[in-house]
């Protein structure tokens, strides 16, 4: 049925022409905006086959597609381009009368065709078109597609001159014929700016139509974000996106995206000159809908609960009690594919369906009074699923698991949305629960909090060790999550907490992954209690010894850090080794992500850099596999990589990576993540010496750092106070530089973490070494080690201030002064690390 195209007729459409083409293409009333790709592809493939058909949805726009294409080709055809609208025929046997009138071919041969009966049209048809150079455009065949495809077969067989440019909403599915599917047009970005929004194919359709019926109308930052609301409510569709701009002529922008919550009310006024079924919304799907056969329409209905998408798995879950058989479900979602009420998904064997055609289904559903059958079916697939894939997420199948859970979290979390709205606590929690450690792992905190919140808020909730576990986490993630002004509520959480611990504490063991993440509270609760005391609670050391070794790879590296936080290197090491041994015995990849990059860190006080980088190499390897980590952890990855570079003297990769790091930071929209890559980047412009970056960074800032933010806010000042005074003894400012120090190291107090308190030691003991006090100095970097836990053999500050102290004390002199610091036990090293104690000793 193909044949190559003859020069001058079917290659290249013409941009001029010579006479007036034959045929009765409508002229268009309005522009025709985007779908560039859609018709370059209908330009190749009438270029080199006959028979193209465009796939889509109702209200895709595929006439208009169509329609412009013709118009495009139509001098490429000696005697011109036709339009046949099937729409209004009914009949099979009436598609070949249909084809003689919209061809233009009138008086003897209309007259032959009626008297050689209906089943002679196609000879007839023949004997008319069979020496003519034409371009056929048959629009709407998917309710004749039987008659359609029969006779476009035989014409094209027969009809050599002929090519046939058809408009469905499945498939021909004959020989020679090649699909141009068609989607939704490209929609903006969630977080695109103005002139991005601008370039949008829906934005650019909605704002030429809105413009027609309100002028002036533009995107502009005032209206971005309903703009953007309602091309993203509506799909991208251009029916409804001409129906919504229609609307402004009565309905202000913010009012019509309000109304999209009722879009088959709100869009119920289009062209009084368009079809009937084309002039609402509604009518557009309702005319697919009332193609489909019963099986079809079963399965179409009930999928149309799943916000996330369909598998055939889901799908025979979901048709459960009805007459479909579940051995159909495969072939009937495919025929649903075919008839673009379906689309396939990126990942394989998944389907998607347009949001606007799932609130039809639904409302289908809700009149036949099936809608709540419906949902409490798929909140028992779903929750069935998450019980079966969480053990999995913490061994050898945590890759697969990961993925699966990835795909079906929208539908999911609507299941949770059904056990919370239909009052079944113990489905809730456990759900909440199942989910839990798939939000560790992403770093998913705002989403834990929020769903284990309404899990808990369901009445009729009992006390059980799960209800408390639930409790203590949804509190520690909503610590994590809480905006700057709701000091009152940390206060509350932090007492809800308390008494949570002396309950937890009581339980001889707590159940599952979120036991464990319910007991790294606890741990830094008793360090409070016992006031720096070295102890560990006795239910994480439980866990730590026990035979599960996952959890006992869990606990150690809870634990590791823990004792890292406290200045206790020794046992880090072992408890890290430890955590990496038991991640590995039991398969579980991103444990041992987690735990080398703790590894690394150690390897870097010890002077093993190389070993440091094998180690971070070895880490981001499955936390790529695994995807999207939160902007987060990310960020906290950037900043280990960024310190190794400058420890290695890499100086190009660090600046390259800071700046990657600084813009996913900003996409965290918390501000404290930001200003902690701005004060690593202060810092290290100082050392550079390109002091007016380091100014620009450090003015910024400090102003835009605001009081009481949550971790890592205070990590974020010491940062901050550290990198000023680096600033000022750069720039000879002494007294700057204490003020500035004086500032870090309150903050540090505060973080509990001996680390960063160790940091703002060794800033103390280049103050003092400026001032040339340099045995003072060595006495501060000696109890920098000793709150680190280490020496650190690698950090470039440490090493200059080292060569200084040689130089002004000698060797013997300095490593004396050193180990006096040393020695220091944690508490008074913490005091040496002070400024106003340096100058109070200088005064002595």
């Amino acid at each position: 049925m193909r044949r190559a195209a003859r020069p001058g007729r079917r290659g290249r459409p013409s941009g001029h022409r010579s006479r007036a083409a034959a045929g009765n293409l409508p002229a268009p009333l309005t522009g025709f905006v985007g779908r560039e790709a859609d018709l370059a592809r209908i330009d190749a493939l009438l270029a080199t086959g006959r028979l193209v058909t465009v796939l889509g949805p109702g209200g895709a726009g595929k006439t208009r597609l169509a329609v412009e294409a013709a118009r495009r080709h139509r001098d490429a055809y000696r005697d011109g381009a036709w339009m046949i609208d099937l729409a209004s025929v009914t009949e099979p046997t009436k598609v070949g009368a249909a084809l003689l009138a919209g061809t233009g071919l009138r008086g003897g041969a209309m007259f032959e065709a009626r008297t050689r009966g209906a089943g002679d049209a196609v000879d007839v048809l023949v004997d008319l078109l069979g020496g003519r150079e034409s371009l056929l455009l048959v629009d709407n065949c998917e309710h004749l597609i039987d008659a359609v495809a029969h006779l476009v077969t035989a014409l094209l067989s027969r009809c050599p001159g002929l090519s046939v440019l058809a408009t469905s909403r499945e498939p021909l599915a004959v020989d020679g014929e090649a699909l141009v599917p068609l989607g939704p047009l490209a929609l903006p970005g969630p977080d695109d700016g103005v002139e991005q929004t601008r370039r949008a194919e829906s934005v650019r359709l909605f704002t030429e139509r809105a413009a027609a019926v309100r002028p002036g109308f533009e995107v502009d930052e005032a209206t971005l974000p309903q703009v953007r609301q309602v091309v993203r409510g509506l799909d991208g569709m251009p029916l409804a996106l001409e129906l919504a701009a229609a609307r402004l002529r009565t309905l202000s922008l913010p009012e019509l995206a309000d109304g999209l919550s009722d879009r088959f009310r709100l869009l119920t006024t289009g062209s009084r000159t368009a079809l009937p079924r084309h002039r609402t919304l509604g009518a557009v799907i309702a005319w697919s809908w009332d193609l489909l056969g019963e099986h079809e329409r079963t399965v179409a209905e009930r999928l149309s609960v799943l916000p996330g998408g369909v598998t055939p798995a889901s799908a025979t879950a979901l048709c459960a009690g009805t007459a479909v058989p579940a051995a159909d479900v495969p072939e009937l979602l495919a025929g649903l594919v075919d008839r673009s009420l379906l689309h396939l998904a990126p990942e394989p064997g998944r389907y998607r369906m347009l949001e606007t055609l799932r609130e039809y289904g639904t409302d289908r559903l809700a009149e036949k009074g099936e809608l709540a059958t419906v949902r409490d079916l798929a909140a028992d697939h779903f929750a069935g699923l998450m019980a079966h894939y969480d053990p999995q997420l913490r061994g050898p199948g945590q890759s697969a698991a990961m993925r699966v859970i990835d795909a079906e979290y929208d539908n999911t979390l609507a299941a949770l949305r059904r056990r919370c709205d239909t009052g079944d606590a113990p489905g809730a929690l456990s759900l909440a629960l199942d989910l839990t450690w798939y939000w560790q792992m992403l770093g998913r905190t705002s989403d834990a909090a929020h769903w284990l919140g309404e899990a808990l808020a369901v009445p009729g909730g009992v006390p059980t060790a799960e209800r408390d576990c639930a409790h203590a986490i949804y509190l520690l993630h909503r610590g994590d999550t809480r905006p700057v002004t709701a000091s009152r509520d940390a206060a509350d959480d932090r007492a809800g907490i308390l008494e949570l611990a002396d309950r937890l504490l009581a339980y001889p063991e707590l159940p599952g992954p979120y036991g464990a993440l319910a007991a790294l509270p606890l741990a830094f609760l008793q360090a409070e209690r016992t006031q720096g005391e070295k102890t560990t609670p006795a239910i994480i050391e439980r866990m730590a010894g026990g035979d599960d070794l996952w959890l006992a790879g869990l606990a150690r590296m809870f634990r590791a850090q823990f004792a890292e936080n406290a200045g206790e290197l020794d046992r880090t090491r072992a408890d890290v080794e430890a955590a990496l041994a038991c991640f590995r015995q039991v398969g579980d990849r991103w444990g041992q992500s987690e735990a080398l990059p703790m590894r690394a860190r150690l390897r870097q006080y010890d002077g093993d850099l190389d070993g440091a980088l094998a180690d971070l190499r070895e880490a981001r390897s499955p936390a790529d596999e695994f995807g999207s980590l939160s902007l987060a952890d990310t960020v906290f990855g950037d900043l280990r990589w960024i310190d190794l570079h400058i420890r290695r003297g890499d100086t190009d990769l660090a600046i390259a990576l800071i700046d990657s790091a600084r813009e996913r930071a900003r996409r965290t929209r918390a501000p404290a993540m930001l200003l902690l890559v701005d004060a690593w980047e202060a810092g290290f412009r100082v050392r550079l010496g390109e002091l007016d970056r380091a100014r620009e960074l450090l003015d910024t800032a400090e102003k835009d750092l605001p009081d009481g933010i949550p971790f890592p806010g205070d990590h974020a000042r010491t940062l901050l106070g550290t990198a000023r005074a680096s600033f000022c003894l750069r720039t000879g400012d002494q007294a700057g530089a204490q003020k500035a120090l004086a500032t870090a190291y309150a903050a540090a107090l505060r973080t509990r973490d001996l680390p960063i308190l160790a940091l703002v030691a060794v800033h103390t003991a280049a103050l003092a070494d400026a001032r040339e006090l340099h045995r003072r100095a060595a006495v501060r970097l000696g109890a920098a080690s000793r709150l680190r836990g280490t020496h650190d053999r690698t950090d470039p500050q440490v090493r200059d201030l080292t060569r200084s102290g040689h130089a002004a004390l000698g060797a013997d002199s300095f490593a004396a002064a050193y180990a006096q610091g040393w020695e220091l036990d944690p508490r008074t090293a913490a005091t040496e690390a002070d400024p106003v104690r340096l100058l109070a000793d200088h005064r002595t």
